[in-house]
């Protein structure tokens, strides 16, 4: 597998990048400590921001502590965004959104208290912490990708909806422990997702950060890209894998999009960054496999 970054801009008024996805020919964006959503045109240039959090008597960057922490973000069936707080701090951090893209946007916002408390209860987050830090969607099926452990948590989407608006029971995931590569001998964490259309297979984004807990910010060194097969309605316990080059700086990969299934084995990828001081990049790439 290898990638090669065909463009790198920095992003004016987007602070703390942390997911994007494309629908059409608009790019969605979201960032750990921002109060909006920002829509962005095919030349990255932002054309609206649509207030998240009510009321927003925010500047564009929200106070560490207080912050969603709006980590997750994953385009539904073409119509529908889903944007999931990381739960690394509760209840700061466990919101749910569900926005439909309407002619004007509309949010639905969930508090998800009890489905992360639901989902530390598995043998698997045992002496771990809860930090969700992507998602994707395929064929009915949504993914949560935990940083630390590296946890793939994947569920019906239906079946959660219908937890959170007609109390059915809570939706028994499959959960999914790997291990990822390191860098100095840190373990990568995962940090960004999305499915493909054309074929089942989900490429994420994992990255290195010098600390020892989900709360706070740690030296960055690096950052790898990679796919898994959920071909067969199973989650592969292998992936491919390449390191992200660097330019100029070590690379906090927060998210990945696609922005053209070219063929099999190829495709072009749509990454943002965060330096974790508040600046955001954009990176375009081909991947190959």
């Amino acid at each position: 597998m290898t990638i090669t970054i065909v463009d790198e801009m920095k992003m004016e008024k987007i602070p703390s990048g942390s997911g994007i996805i494309k629908s059409g020919n608009i790019y969605y964006v979201v960032g750990d400590d921002s109060p909006f959503l920002y829509s962005l045109n095919s030349e990255f240039k932002t054309i609206s921001k649509t207030p998240l959090l009510e009321p927003v008597d925010f500047s564009e960057r929200i106070l560490k502590s207080e912050k969603p922490d709006f980590e997750a973000l994953e385009l539904i069936d073409k119509n529908e965004i889903v944007v999931f707080g990381s739960g690394s701090k509760s209840p700061q951090r466990n919101i749910f959104l569900r926005i439909l893209l309407e002619d004007s946007l509309k949010i639905e916002k969930y508090d998800i208290s009890d489905f992360y408390n639901k989902l530390i209860q598995f043998p698997l987050f045992k002496d771990s912490e809860l930090n969700i830090e992507a998602t994707a969607f395929r064929d009915n099926q949504l993914f949560l990708f935990n940083r630390k452990p590296n946890l793939i948590i994947r569920f019906e989407y239906k079946d959660f909806l219908a937890y959170l608006n007609d109390g059915i029971d809570f939706p028994k995931p499959e959960i999914r422990q790997f291990s990822l590569p390191n860098i100095n001998g840190i373990e990568a964490g995962f940090s960004g997702a999305t499915a493909l259309t054309d074929e089942p297979k989900i490429i994420f984004t994992a990255s290195v950060e010098d600390t020892d807990n989900a709360y706070d910010d740690g030296e960055i060194l690096g950052s790898l890209i990679g796919i898994i097969d959920i071909s067969n309605n199973t989650i592969s316990e292998s992936f491919e894998y390449c390191l992200i080059p660097n330019a100029e700086a070590n690379l906090k990969v927060e998210s990945v999009t696609v922005e053209k299934e070219i063929s099999s084995g190829k495709t072009k990828v749509v990454l943002i960054t965060d330096d974790d001081r508040g600046n955001s990049r954009l990176l375009t790439g081909l991947l190959l496999w």
